[in-house]
């Protein structure tokens, strides 16, 4: 992908949940901060209710992500929010024009979906924020690194390490995404470009044994058995508030009790804690992007090499 430059135009569309123009201002202060263009999709403010709250019908939806993919001088599609919503589309997605002037996706959560779709065709993509902000807001590096990633500058960062991690060295393709929706692609093609590839994963708002369960399935499908290394991100609001004593914490340790068990006979680097997902900071990551993940005893170090 070519680095985004001034005067660059970013689009904007929402192929999931509802979304109202307020909620996306955070973003659009930073695409006009940064002195880019922004064009949204018609539909984008559109509301349907069909058991949930979409942000217009699938053909609706499907319109304005098409028309993102096939626009002619954008950079970027930057998703409006998540929600439920993608894997309705995602089938019915044309490429050629795509292919032809490739563009960044940037979205975390139901937007994993596309993650994944992208990255199994060679095609990297960012795992960052949605243009709709949490409720308690984003942090400054949720956008300084969203920012770094998009002009090109390599992602690199230091956290401390966890007594979860699995020391090790390994370089490799990251990929993954939302637990929740990674589950849901099971059975699909969506997850046939695991091998050799470090996953991260991130949740929220699920039962513990959901998580367990999910795992589980991930690993009697022969998907965890193929990957090199695990980058695990933020777990929050897990199980009930009243019970759980980690319940607003970004790192929910008794989910990680149970992430690190299921994965702990698989000889591969482990490393917990990353600062991404449904959390106050979420730093960009680049789906589809190779990394080293370097995991040593007091700290872990991860950097793009793409």
């Amino acid at each position: 992908m070519k680095p985004i430059k001034k005067g660059d135009t970013i689009l904007i569309v929402a192929p999931a949940g509802a979304v109202k123009k307020e909620d996306i201002q955070p973003a659009i202060d930073i695409i006009t901060k940064q002195g880019w263009k922004y064009e949204i999709g018609k539909n984008t403010f559109n509301h349907y209710y069909f058991g949930y709250n979409y942000s217009g019908t699938v053909k609706e939806r499907l319109e304005d992500l098409q028309w993102a993919l096939d626009h002619p001088r954008a950079k970027a599609i930057w998703f409006a929010r998540g929600g439920y919503g993608g894997v309705q589309l995602v089938d019915f997605l044309k490429l050629n024009k795509f292919k032809e002037n490739p563009k960044w996706l940037i979205g975390y959560s139901d937007n994993t979906v596309f993650h994944q779709h992208f990255n199994r065709r060679g095609i990297p993509t960012l795992h960052s924020t949605v243009c709709k902000s949490l409720p308690q807001g984003q942090s400054n590096e949720t956008y300084t690194t969203l920012v770094d990633a998009l002009e090109n500058r390599k992602l690199e960062y230091e956290i401390e390490s966890t007594s979860f991690n699995k020391p090790g060295k390994v370089e490799g393709i990251l990929t993954g995404g939302n637990l929740s929706i990674l589950y849901s692609l099971l059975g699909s093609r969506s997850l046939d470009h695991w091998e050799d590839k470090i996953i991260f994963m991130e949740d929220w708002y699920e039962n513990y044994y959901h998580i367990d369960r999910m795992l589980i399935g991930l690993k009697r499908a022969g998907v965890l058995n193929k990957i090199k290394g695990l980058l695990v991100g933020a777990f929050t609001k897990m199980d009930s508030k009243d019970e759980n004593k980690f319940y607003d914490e970004p790192f929910d340790q008794e989910a990680y009790k149970i992430i690190a068990l299921r994965f702990q006979k698989y000889n591969i680097p482990m490393a917990f804690g990353f600062p991404g997902g449904h959390i106050f900071d979420t730093r960009a990551l680049m789906m589809g992007g190779n990394i080293i993940l370097d995991i040593q005893k007091d700290k872990v170090f991860l950097r793009n090499t793409m």
